[in-house]
Formats: structure tokens, sequence, C-alpha cells
């Protein structure tokens, strides 16, 4: 009896040697997907003609690892400043395929001191003025902080996190997963559309506090025949010493546009439909000069 509980035993051991040995294998082979899959994603990169720096490489891929996204499936808008990808990801809850734009700024890139006079003067940043690195980093925190705070009252994209000079958020697309229009690109009905932005701003300003700071028919997206408003990297809390400044221009900006449409516009009587004041000639002369 004593014998067969030793053999028992002797098995017994065999049996978790044999267990940890194949975890190591199997560790292993995870680790070697993972780093195909890094040098693949790295390599996928470079195909798309972008060129940036390391640290923002493994701030994309850290999206990739930490599930958020499962693959970046091309590039929805490029220029000076960033690159706007399109991603594909899976909800943790209900399983659907989701939609995701991803916003990168390209360190080298960036107009490090306009990107520090919208900063300076803002109440929720406290920012030394050091490293560019620093700069941009809270550019992108202004961004992520003003989509949540905006898309309390009006449409905007949901901001979903933020790495360092990469920003996850929800993509607006069509019932076919189709980046939607701007509105530059598109008609609508330009007297409705005139209306609701009129009132859009109005909101923005007097309930989320805050000013867009450069609004364009090429920042308003068309979704359902709404205006969604994106780009609000530049946009400025109430209390801001640009505020005044960012919203006249903001509005001028609207009413060429609409005016181009053959809609009636008046960037005076905005200004006062927005603020509840009239618009002072030196405000207006300010706003000029900037």
């Amino acid at each position: 009896m004593e014998n067969i509980k030793e053999y028992d035993l002797k098995n017994e051991n065999e049996k978790e040697h044999i267990t940890k040995k194949d975890q190591q294998r199997i560790d292993k082979e995870y680790q070697k997907k993972i780093v195909e899959r890094k040098k693949k994603f790295l390599e996928s990169l470079k195909t798309e003609n972008e060129v940036f720096d390391k640290r923002t490489l493994m701030n994309l891929y850290n999206l990739l690892v930490g599930k958020h996204v499962d693959e970046l499936s091309g590039i929805i808008n490029s220029g000076k400043e960033a690159v706007v990808f399109r991603a594909e990801g899976t909800d943790s809850e209900t399983g659907e395929l989701e939609e995701y734009a991803v916003k990168v700024y390209r360190v080298s890139n960036c107009d490090f001191k306009t990107m520090w006079k919208y900063i300076q003067g803002d109440p929720r940043f406290h920012l030394k003025r050091s490293s560019t690195r620093q700069i941009i980093n809270a550019w992108v925190e202004k961004e992520f902080r003003n989509l949540l705070r905006a898309g309390d009252y009006i449409n905007t994209p949901f901001a979903i996190l933020k790495r360092e000079n990469v920003l996850l958020m929800e993509l607006i697309c069509d019932e076919d997963g189709n980046p939607c229009p701007r509105l530059k690109d598109c008609k609508v009905d330009y007297e409705k559309f005139y209306a609701q932005i009129r009132d859009d701003i109005k909101t923005l300003y007097q309930d989320a506090k805050l000013v867009h700071g450069d609004l364009s028919e090429y920042n308003i997206l068309v979704q359902d025949e709404e205006p969604v408003y994106i780009d609000f990297s530049q946009g400025v809390i109430s209390q801001h010493p640009l505020s005044k400044t960012l919203l006249i221009r903001d509005i001028k900006n609207v009413c060429n546009f609409f005016k181009r449409k053959g809609v009636k516009t008046d960037y005076q009587e905005f200004y006062k439909h927005v603020t509840g004041s009239e618009l002072h000639l030196l405000d207006e002369e300010l706003a000029k000069n900037y």
C-alpha cells in the first residue's frame, strides 16, 4: 500500500512538472506572438507614409495591447500637425464591433508657440513652459476635456481616453460605418443648419462655458442631418483672456460660409444672440488683428 502511495505521489509530481513546463512554453509562444504583432504593427504604420517618433508608436501600440482597439484600419484625415486614423474594436460589454477615431499629434510638426498661448490663460492647467512634449500632452488633455465638457450640451464625438499625444474617441459615421462628411463637402438645408449652429454656439458659450476657438465648415460634420462639432484642441473656457476674440472669429467664419450659401447673416446680431450683449468695436478690432 505504501509503495502505491509513493508511486501516485511520483506521478503527481511529474504531472505538476509537465504542467509548469507546458506553461513556460505557452508563455514563450505568447510573448513571441506579442513581439511579432508589435513588429507587424510598426511596419504597417510605415506603409502609411506616416513618420512618428518611437514614443508615439508605443502609445499607439499600447492601445492594441490594452484591447482598447483591435486594429487601425486606415487614415481618415492627415494634416500638418495631426493625423486621424480609423480604428475598430469590440465592445467589452455587448461584444459588438465599434468604430473609433484615433487622433495623433505629430510632436515634431506642432506649433508650440501657438499652443502655449491657448494653454497659458486656461486656469484648468498649471503648466510651466518647459519641454515640447509636456506642452503637446497638455494640448491633447485640453481637447479631451473640452470634448467631454461640450458633449454634455451639443453633438460632439465622445472622448474615450488619451495617451500623451494620442487621443481615442468615437468615430462619427453613418449606418454603414463610413465617416460622415464635413459641412463644406455636402449639401444641407442651409437655413436650418445656420439656425441650429447659432443655438449650439449659444449653448456652448452660456451653458458649457466654452468657445470652440477654430470653428468653420471644415470642422463641423453632418450626421443624420445634424451638425456634429469636432477639433476642440483650440477651445477655451469663457474666462480665458482670448475667449471673446476667438468667439468673434468663430461667429464670422460661420456667417461667411452661410452667406456664400445664400443665407442672410448678421455677425453682430449673432454675437448678441450668443452672449446677450452688444459687440463692442474694440473687441471686434482686436479680433481682426489676432
